[in-house]
């Protein structure tokens, strides 16, 4: 019976801790700042790695002793959830009262015992009104200011209480700058979120965010509520024999050899880019079980970068279509930086650095180095790079 490709080389969801390639400096490095009170903030693309390091830091922080609290914001819809889901994820690190609340949000507070309903108001009497928040469903958005000011001083409530340092993860904070304003004007949560947390000594706090621009927005300015809170933490690139390592390792699990020169391949393909690696990766072992084939060679590594490529293309059209609204010169621009060429003398210099700020603030390209700008994604680059302008 082979192995699932999925699940030797995942692509679509967070990779765990023992599953991570080359990824180990950054774990113990993102870790250690957290267990030393010390705040973090990890901006890039999509599908580098963030959340799998965070979420692998957060994970070695509890087996020092650490609460731990995780909140995405793209799931959390306003202010109200928010608070509620911020109180749920403080208040659960306490695992006897966690099955109270639990019961509580089920079945309404009736359904507690009277040794349970004492532990509801005990626990009330140590952490304030907040608590509230985690039993009772919806209570939040009768009054959701009130509400998220209370869950804001939930964090450290409970870990001065328990004595323990507490690491809370808000991943994909740059939705709080959002044009649709889900959690209320921007400047006045941050406000009140940069007023809760500075009255944090036991807290560390762990930001990541998928569009770098907005979150260097939110805590670079001067005139900005978060700004000089927390240090940018970049993640390190995976060197090449880290690749080749992991990798031969997955298709050994699953009793594939590899050959040398179709591991390089897989590795240069990818661009040391993690969804794409892992991308090619995942779809040749893929093409092995189809064909039926442990013996992995650089046909099989084609084959498997070609069913890549045809896997992702109605994401990648998608992306042209996005690229074509944000500038009438974008696609331009866009498919010369993939092909290696100049942009047309004919676009004007200022043009092309407002197209390419465009394709940077969009998440489509990174600025490497000073005068350098590449793909996130290798696989979109090639898509682009072979494009027919006329078709």
């Amino acid at each position: 019976m082979r192995q699932a490709s999925g699940d030797l080389f995942p692509t679509d969801v967070p990779i765990p801790a023992s599953q991570l390639i080359g990824r180990s400096d950054d774990v113990r490095e993102v870790a250690t700042a957290l267990i030393n009170g010390t705040s973090l903030i990890m901006a890039g693309p999509r599908r580098t790695g963030k959340t799998s390091v965070c979420e692998a830091a957060l994970g070695r922080a509890e087996r020092s002793g650490c609460y731990t609290a995780r909140l995405d914001l793209f799931r959390i819809s306003d202010a109200a959830e928010l608070a509620e889901a911020l109180a749920v994820a403080v208040i659960a690190n306490r695992s006897p009262v966690r099955r109270i609340v639990r019961r509580a949000r089920e079945f309404g507070r009736a359904a507690l015992n009277a040794a349970q309903a004492a532990a509801v108001l005990k626990l009330k009497g140590e952490l304030g009104d907040g608590v509230e928040l985690a039993i009772t469903p919806g209570w939040a958005a009768e009054d959701p200011i009130r509400a998220l000011d209370l869950a804001l001083d939930l964090p450290e409530r409970a870990a001065r209480a328990d004595g323990r340092r507490l690491v809370l993860f808000f991943d994909e904070f740059q939705e709080l700058a959002s044009e649709r304003r889900p959690y209320g004007d921007t400047d006045s949560v941050t406000k009140r979120m940069r007023a809760a947390f500075q009255r944090s000594p036991s807290v560390s706090f762990l930001f990541a965010g998928s569009l770098e621009h907005v979150m260097r927005d939110l805590f670079a300015p001067g005139n900005r509520a978060f700004s000089g809170f927390g240090s940018f933490y970049r993640l390190h690139p995976i060197a090449s024999e880290d690749w080749a390592r992991g990798l031969q390792e997955r298709f050994t699990a699953d009793d594939c050899a590899i050959e040398p020169m179709a591991l390089e391949r897989i590795v240069e393909l990818g661009g040391q880019q993690p969804r794409a690696t892992m991308r090619i990766a995942q779809q040749t072992h893929l093409v092995s079980v189809l064909l039926d084939r442990r013996n992995i060679d650089l046909d099989l590594v084609q084959l498997g970068y070609n069913a890549a490529l045809e896997s992702d293309l109605p994401t990648m059209e998608q992306t042209v279509e996005h690229i074509r609204r944000l500038h009438k010169n974008a696609l331009q621009v866009a498919r010369a930086l993939a092909k290696g060429e100049p942009v047309p003398r004919r676009l004007a210099p200022a043009i092309r650095d407002r197209v390419l700020k465009l394709l940077f603030r969009a998440g489509i390209v990174e600025h490497a180095r000073r005068g350098e700008w590449r793909f996130v994604d290798p696989l979109f680059k090639a898509y682009l790079r072979e494009l027919d302008p006329l078709g």
